[in-house]
């Protein structure tokens, strides 16, 4: 079977440079939130113990990895002169930066069940060192085998996809294990996670929540209700919550398509381009998040202060020279003397 006849779809055409455009900015977004992690750790180091705002840089490095690929995969004529060797390299870097990025979105899945759902901080604080050695040790040795498995690896020109010589039935159980099946999971985990997290979250603020905590007496454990809150406090969870849940609901945007078009026999060509350029974007997202993460909020407030008292200052200083200036104008007039008076300045010159 040729690849004409193999694949429904055409080349990206005019979408592939729309795909370069967003992993240019995606590498852009993922180099200011690694700087900004870096520049923000050396100033505090305890801010390295926000789980949400540590795992930002790692995401970073992986949607680095899997746009520099992703690029290299947009221009046909340099993929089609490369060495087998070097198109099984590229397509596992993709491949394991992307299923790293699905685990270390998973860590913070994990993170809001321990913490948020079942109050468990004691094992979350036990495991939350090894997030980022588990995902990338996991992610690129789940997907590794792709470098060996295959008979023969070649780039398909007239559909801009990675051609697998071998039998179809066991490519399609070889990539499902080496790489889909795991993400699909993980979407599948991050979701309920979300759904459990706001779930729980809405039960706190309505007041209907208790928790589960070891007694004073160490002995045995007690419930506790939870106390109402005020509504700014409510306002304040609500937003953290929100923006928190926002890491876990990337993976599921930009995989799913692609998810979609692995799943499907042939991939139509509209969704070839969703799979190719919604990926693209992963940089871009991840950076929105990291700035609205919550570990910002006090740093923002401290910027917000600042510049209101800056503001007002540059607004006192600019009544001052109105003042003054308007009061060297009398004296040019006239009407207020220039020479020292006894106590308080004469209305008339001519008591001075």
């Amino acid at each position: 079977m040729s690849s004409e006849q193999e694949y429904a779809h055409g080349v990206l055409g005019e979408w592939a440079v729309v795909g370069h455009g967003l992993n240019i900015a995606s590498i852009t977004c993922s180099s200011l939130v690694i700087i900004s992690v870096i520049a923000r750790a050396i100033h505090s180091r305890s801010i390295l113990k926000r789980t949400t705002f540590r795992l930002s840089a790692w995401i970073a490095v992986c949607d680095i990895i899997y746009s520099v690929c992703q690029i290299c995969t947009f221009n046909n004529a340099y993929m089609t002169g490369l060495p087998e060797t070097n198109l099984r390299i590229i397509h596992w870097f993709m491949s394991a930066s992307v299923l790293t990025i699905a685990f270390l979105s998973g860590c913070i899945g994990v993170d809001l069940m321990l913490a948020v759902v079942s109050h468990s901080t004691r094992i979350a604080n036990l495991i939350r060192p090894w997030y980022e050695a588990a995902s990338f040790f996991l992610g690129f040795l789940i997907t590794h085998p792709f470098l060996y498995l295959y008979k023969s690896v070649q780039w398909a020109e007239v559909a801009q996809i990675f051609h697998i010589y071998t039998d179809p039935a066991y490519y399609k159980m070889t990539s499902w294990l080496t790489m889909w099946a795991w993400l699909f999971s993980i979407c599948i985990f991050l979701f309920l996670a979300m759904c459990a997290t706001v779930l729980k979250m809405h039960r706190q603020l309505m007041g209907k929540a208790s928790y589960i905590a070891r007694s004073k007496d160490g002995e045995g454990f007690t419930a506790y209700e939870q106390q109402p809150m005020s509504r700014e406090r409510q306002r304040y969870i609500r937003s953290v919550c929100i923006r928190i849940l926002a890491y876990p609901l990337i993976p599921i945007l930009t995989q799913i398509w692609v998810l979609a078009a692995n799943m499907a026999p042939q991939a139509p060509m509209w969704l070839y381009v969703m799979a190719n350029i919604v990926p693209a974007t992963q940089g871009i997202l991840n950076f929105l998040a990291f700035v609205a993460n919550p570990a910002w909020d006090q740093f923002r407030d401290k910027l917000i202060k600042k510049y209101y008292v800056v503001r007002e200052k540059r607004a006192a200083s600019a009544a001052s020279k109105e003042s003054d200036s308007g009061f060297s104008r009398l004296v040019e007039e006239g009407t207020i003397c220039n020479s020292p008076c006894p106590s308080s300045l004469q209305f008339n010159v001519e008591k001075c």
